[in-house]
C-alpha cells in the first residue's frame, strides 16, 4: 500500500513538473510546480521565489497577492535563517528548519513575524544559485496539527532537487523575459512616430542612407534619430535592437 502510494505521488510530482516545464509565465510555473511539489513532500504549502545578493527577495504569487508575502519580500526577508545562509555562502544548500535555528529560535524577531501569524512551524528549504546575484528557493511547509517532516521527506526533497533547480532556472528566464518586455515596451512608448517608422525600417533591413531616401530626410537626420532610438530602448547596435525586438515579439 505504501509503495502504491508512493507511485502515485511520485506521478503526480512527475506530471506537474512536466507541466511547470512548459508554463507561459512565472505564476503558471509557480502554481503547477508548487502544486506538484506539495503532493511529493505532503506539505500544506510550498513557495518558490528568488534570493538577490543585491536587492529584495522576490516570492512568485500564483494565487495572487499575499499580504504576508509582501512583508516578507520586503523587509522580514533578512531575518530568514536560510537566506542568512544564502547571503554568506555561494553554495548551493537544502536543510530542514532544525539544521539551521537554535535553542532560541522561538523567541528570536522573525520566529514573531513569520511562524506566529502564518501558522507555519517546520519546513525544509532548497535554495540554489542561478547566476553570480541569484539564486532560486523552493520551501516546503507544514502547519501546526500536521508532523514534522522527517528524514524520508528531506530525502525525497533531495531526490528532486536537480529537477527543481532546473525548475527554478526557467522561472528566473521568464520573470527576466517579462521584466525585458516591460522595459522595452514603456520606452517604445516613449518614442516619437518618426523614431517608430525608422523602428519599422530598420527591422525590415534598412540603413541610414536607404531609410533617408524612404523618407525624404537626410542621412545624418536618420542618424541623429536612431541615436535616441538606441538610447530610449538602452541597446547599443542595429544587432542589439533587431534582437531586443525579436524576443520581445516572441514573448
Amino acid at each position: 500500500m505504501q509503495s502504491t502510494f508512493s507511485l502515485d505521488r511520485f506521478g503526480r510530482w512527475s506530471g506537474g513538473l512536466a507541466a511547470a516545464a512548459v508554463a507561459a509565465t512565472p505564476e503558471e510555473l509557480s502554481a503547477r510546480f508548487t502544486a506538484a511539489a506539495s503532493v511529493l513532500l505532503g506539505s500544506d504549502r510550498v513557495y518558490v521565489g528568488f534570493y538577490r545578493r543585491d536587492i529584495t527577495s522576490l516570492t512568485i504569487d500564483d494565487a495572487g497577492p499575499d499580504r504576508w508575502n509582501r512583508d516578507y519580500d520586503a523587509r522580514v526577508y533578512r531575518l530568514d535563517p536560510f537566506f542568512q545562509k544564502f547571503a554568506s555562502s555561494r553554495q548551493d544548500f537544502l536543510l530542514p528548519l532544525s539544521a539551521l535555528r537554535n535553542g532560541d529560535f522561538q523567541f528570536t524577531p522573525y520566529y514573531r513575524e513569520f511562524y506566529g501569524p502564518s501558522d507555519s512551524f517546520d519546513e525544509i528549504t532548497g535554495v540554489f544559485n542561478l547566476d553570480r546575484l541569484t539564486a532560486g528557493y523552493a520551501t516546503f511547509l507544514r502547519r501546526n496539527g500536521t508532523p514534522p517532516f522527517g528524514e524520508q521527506d528531506l530525502a525525497m526533497a533531495r531526490a528532486a532537487s536537480d529537477a527543481t533547480k532546473l525548475i527554478l532556472q526557467k522561472l528566473l528566464d521568464l520573470c527576466r523575459c517579462r521584466d525585458k518586455s516591460m522595459m522595452v515596451g514603456s520606452a517604445r512608448s516613449r518614442l516619437s512616430s518618426r523614431e517608430s517608422e525608422i523602428v519599422q525600417h530598420l527591422v525590415d533591413g534598412g540603413n541610414a542612407k536607404t531609410i533617408s531616401r524612404s523618407l525624404a530626410i537626410s542621412p545624418g537626420t536618420v542618424r541623429n534619430h536612431i541615436k535616441q532610438i538606441y538610447r530610449k530602448l538602452g541597446v547599443h547596435s542595429q544587432v542589439e535592437l533587431l534582437a531586443t525586438i525579436r524576443d520581445v515579439a516572441q514573448d
